[in-house]
């Protein structure tokens, strides 16, 4: 029977029947362990009734004495009962059961498997109190030997079964994960899987979320209300957030014995939820960071055996392979979005500035020689010019930070002098809106190593910042908290704060705080992010404080102090451009004739050009000293132009000088390929270019 496949309850009956046979004063029943050998799951025999088998299941399998079987199982040694009446060695339930099915004695004997652990006990029952004879322990040797081929035959039919079922199942899950589906039910999916695999019904996936170093179930499966909800958010003490923090998998054999459950209302929910056992995977990304839990939970103590716990590796992998894609996914459309916001925003904020600015050239056309309406139109123009170049100013130097190529032109300056600049720049606006600034009095000798255009651009802007969401007649203190090696310097304000949850990612490009007021007060939502960056440039941090809207807000610059040396501060005198022969090429005409007024104030010879075929016939005649040209000209573009000036006798050595709105890295690399000696990138800073040409008109032959 066993050789051709007979059904293992038919055989271990056969077998019982059969040793009654061999040994006609003695009767068999073939009681079986559950894989872990921790409780009796069921009996089989032809001697007793089907109530007798049924008594038996759950009987539990350990130290404590219950029976004969259960101590054969637990020890793997025979084990004899001469007189179960009178024996101290039996649970009174159990001793009842046999004195009532006619059992005075008895023989177990441990049925074992492969690597000699027990798999079930072969029960030899004696109808009077005495001691088994040579041949009946022989036949329950017998007996116990035929019992362990017949369990370890079915349980090896078993485990291919399943070996080939969770094969497939694991097959056509993967190929769902790869398709289109909803996050959450394709996590359903794996831990139905993770459950039917490892033989239970009970589990949940967790999520990890770093900044709060907790665990959060966002998927589960045949837990309780009350459990899901006491460990909702709460699993970073518990079992998970032990495996999450060694970021290892967790096997609990007995909830009752883990000491942090003990006496806590968590243990009640446990248990009251028929949970005996728990296993805990974490998931990790292919970096090796904690993305989350999945975790099963069983009725039965032991956990889940390790074919099972091999499966659930493989489903922990999709598991987590599908967090993290999920996690791209939002990151890409929080990304898209906050572009798209950037991009609506950038458009209004260009137009603020032309409305005025085209109001006020109107203005001038009908003022009739009004001097008064004049200036005031050309200060208003002036204003919103300035807006303008500092919103275009700003993106180049995110632009340049990207790429690597700002650089600080590094001194040793007074802190006041920094914040008293930073002050100037943003007085207008504190003006208008009628705040009061708070300012300590800086210590005189109190010095840093930076670019006093750069640090005044940090604190400006976030003075700017505290004085827009600040409501009229608000405050803003400017401290400093002086420290060894290091100064912090405080910009807090009374207005509209941050949101808590927001305090991380105003740092990042083209975020805003969202609320009405943000986004009534315009804005890229790049200007802390380069106070950001500029800072780490100059080797310090900066970080932001709030208790939440309308409570205020805090920006805390720390930075390294300089040495106590002798300031050093950079001239702020203007060059003077060199008398010399400039020809200038620009196909925008306004823009071409409006610098070539200003740059012949400052006493240049200025001829423009409209265009590349033009440039090279003005500079055969003029023979310049030196040539700004703009790059994208109808017909030739700026490059050729260079090029063929480089050909020719009078432009072989000539400084020229790219004069464009291209500031991309590949764009200086095509420019200096081309043969230009600099790149200037528009709108052009007058005292830049009259520096530029003071180093280049010296150093042409």
């Amino acid at each position: 029977m066993i050789a051709s496949g007979v059904a293992m309850p038919l055989c271990l009956d056969a077998l019982t029947e059969a040793v009654g046979r061999l040994a006609p004063s003695t009767r068999a029943c073939v009681l079986l362990a559950n894989e872990d050998a921790s409780e009796m799951v069921q009996g089989y025999s032809s001697h007793f009734p089907p109530s007798f088998s049924d008594a038996i299941r759950g009987l539990p399998i350990g130290e404590a004495l219950v029976g004969t079987c259960g101590t054969a199982i637990y020890e793997g040694r025979p084990v004899v009962c001469a007189d179960v009446e009178n024996s101290s060695e039996w649970a009174p339930g159990w001793r009842a059961l046999c004195l009532s099915n006619g059992i005075r004695a008895c023989y177990s004997h441990p049925a074992l498997g492969p690597g000699g652990k027990a798999v079930a006990s072969f029960f030899l029952c004696l109808g009077t109190a005495r001691h088994p004879d040579v041949w009946e322990k022989r036949v329950a040797e017998f007996g116990a030997l035929a019992t362990g081929i017949v369990v370890e035959r079915d349980r090896a039919a078993a485990h291919l079964r399943s070996e080939v079922t969770s094969l497939a199942r694991l097959q056509e899950l993967s190929a769902e994960l790869v398709g289109p589906g909803e996050f959450e039910q394709l996590l359903k999916k794996i831990l139905s899987a993770a459950a039917d695999i490892s033989g239970t019904d009970k589990g949940n996936i967790q999520i990890y979320d770093p900044a709060k170093r907790s665990l959060r179930i966002v998927v589960h499966q045949g837990l309780g209300a009350r459990l899901v909800e006491h460990f909702l958010e709460d699993g970073w003490d518990a079992s998970c957030g032990e495996a999450a923090r060694n970021v290892q998998r967790l096997v609990v054999r007995d909830v009752r014995k883990l000491e942090h459950l003990r006496g806590t209302p968590g243990l009640e929910i446990v248990l009251e939820d028929q949970i005996r056992s728990i296993q805990c995977t974490p998931l990790l990304s292919r970096d090796g960071r904690l993305l989350g839990m999945l975790n099963n939970h069983y009725r039965h103590p032991g956990g889940p055996n390790p074919d099972a716990l091999r499966y659930i590796d493989l489903l922990a992998r999709q598991a987590a392979e599908l967090i993290e894609r999920h996690q791209r996914e939002s990151e890409l459309a929080l990304e898209r979005q906050r572009k798209d916001e950037f991009l609506a925003m950038l458009a209004h904020e260009l137009r603020n500035p032309l409305a005025p600015m085209r109001n006020m050239l109107e203005l001038q056309k009908r003022a009739q020689g009004d001097q008064d309406v004049l200036m005031n139109a050309r200060n208003v123009i002036e204003r919103q010019l300035l807006q303008l170049v500092r919103l275009v100013d700003d993106l180049l130097d995110v632009n340049r930070i990207n790429q690597g190529r700002l650089e600080l032109r590094l001194e040793t300056l007074p802190l006041r002098d920094v914040v008293e600049q930073a002050l100037e720049v943003s007085r207008l606006i504190l003006e208008q809106r009628r705040q009061t600034i708070h300012m300590a009095n800086f210590w005189p000798d109190m010095r840093v190593r930076g670019d006093m255009a750069r640090l005044t651009q940090v604190f400006g802007n976030l003075l700017t910042n505290a004085a827009k969401y600040t409501p009229p007649g608000g405050e803003i203190q400017l401290r400093y908290r002086l420290e060894v090696e290091s100064v912090e310097i405080v910009v807090q304000d009374n207005g509209s704060g941050i949101p808590k949850d927001q305090l991380d990612v105003i740092f990042e490009m083209f975020t805003q705080v969202d609320h009405t007021l943000e986004r009534s007060q315009g804005g890229l939502g790049i200007g802390l992010m380069l106070v950001k960056r500029l800072v780490e440039m100059h080797g310090g941090t900066v970080r932001a404080e709030s208790d939440g809207l309308n409570k205020g807000s805090a920006f805390f610059i720390r930075l390294p102090l300089a040495n106590r040396q002798t300031c050093v501060k950079a001239p702020d005198v203007m060059p003077t451009a060199p008398p010399c022969r400039l020809l200038l090429a620009d196909d925008n005409e306004d823009a071409a004739q409006s610098l070539a007024a200003l740059l012949s104030m400052d006493g240049l010879d200025v001829r423009v050009a409209y265009s590349g075929a033009q440039v090279l016939q003005e500079g055969e005649q003029m023979r310049p000293d030196v040539v700004l040209l703009d790059i994208c000209m109808p017909g030739m573009s700026g490059h050729e132009a260079c090029r063929r000036m480089r050909q020719t006798e009078w432009g072989r050595h000539l400084p020229i000088i790219a004069l464009t709105g291209l500031g991309q890295e590949h764009d200086l690399r095509e420019t200096k390929d081309a043969g230009f000696d600099a790149h200037l990138i528009k709108p052009v800073d007058l005292g830049e270019l009259t520096r530029l040409l003071v180093t280049l008109v010296k150093l042409s032959p």
